[in-house]
């Protein structure tokens, strides 16, 4: 029988127990100060782990299509986006704000829509167990240095947090359809080569 995923209630309750305090009952409506802080490093953490780029947010040939102005509006949950340049030799188009920009013609304005490989904000109760887990035990220990900054609390270390990464490591590449190696050729641009896969020695 698989296991049910840990829920966002249950990891800040697991670093509210991090720091001796009792578990909250509902993250809706006013909370703790020391129960809010630990939902906002919860969230600031599930974004900075995800910016990365993983198998489960990162979505490769996606076509951002252009406007009746030529010009092309991301979605609110792009974290990063990349255009295969082999196919737009004529642009060098970079995100800005929440549109993207031609740095080559300096402007707004695009003949084409663009493929590109996009990666994703998803929210926590849409990625897997190991990733919610690596990102428990980050803020889990985030959480700890800002509100109390004694190490001697700590209820994880430095070597469960990397202990956690490399399961989602070991998941993650499993799961992905590229070469970590050699990436995968019909990949052209920055995320062709699987990043977190350096992630050990961090």
């Amino acid at each position: 029988m698989p296991v049910a995923a840990t829920t966002k209630l249950e990891s800040v309750n697991i670093m509210m127990a991090a720091i001796g305090e009792s578990p909250i009952n509902t993250l809706q409506g006013v909370l703790p100060v020391d129960a809010q802080l630990a939902v906002d490093t919860l969230h600031e953490q599930n974004k900075t782990v995800q910016n990365e780029g993983w198998s489960f947010n990162t979505e490769i040939d996606v076509t951002l299509t252009r406007d009746n102005f030529k010009k092309i509006a991301l979605p609110t949950d792009v974290l990063r986006v990349d255009a295969n340049i082999h196919q737009h030799p004529s642009v060098d188009p970079i995100q800005r704000g929440v549109q993207m920009y031609d740095r080559l013609n300096n402007t707004f304005e695009f003949d084409d829509d663009l493929i590109c490989t996009i990666v994703y904000f998803r929210s926590f109760e849409e990625i897997p167990e190991p990733a919610r887990n690596y990102i428990t035990i980050k803020a889990a220990r985030v959480f700890i240095d800002r509100l109390v900054g004694d190490a001697g609390l700590r209820g994880y270390t430095q070597q469960d947090e990397t202990r956690a990464r490399a399961v989602l490591l070991e998941t993650d590449l499993a799961n992905a359809d590229h070469n970590i190696l050699r990436g995968d050729p019909s990949l052209t641009n920055v995320f062709s080569t699987y990043s977190p896969a350096n992630a050990l020695i961090r």
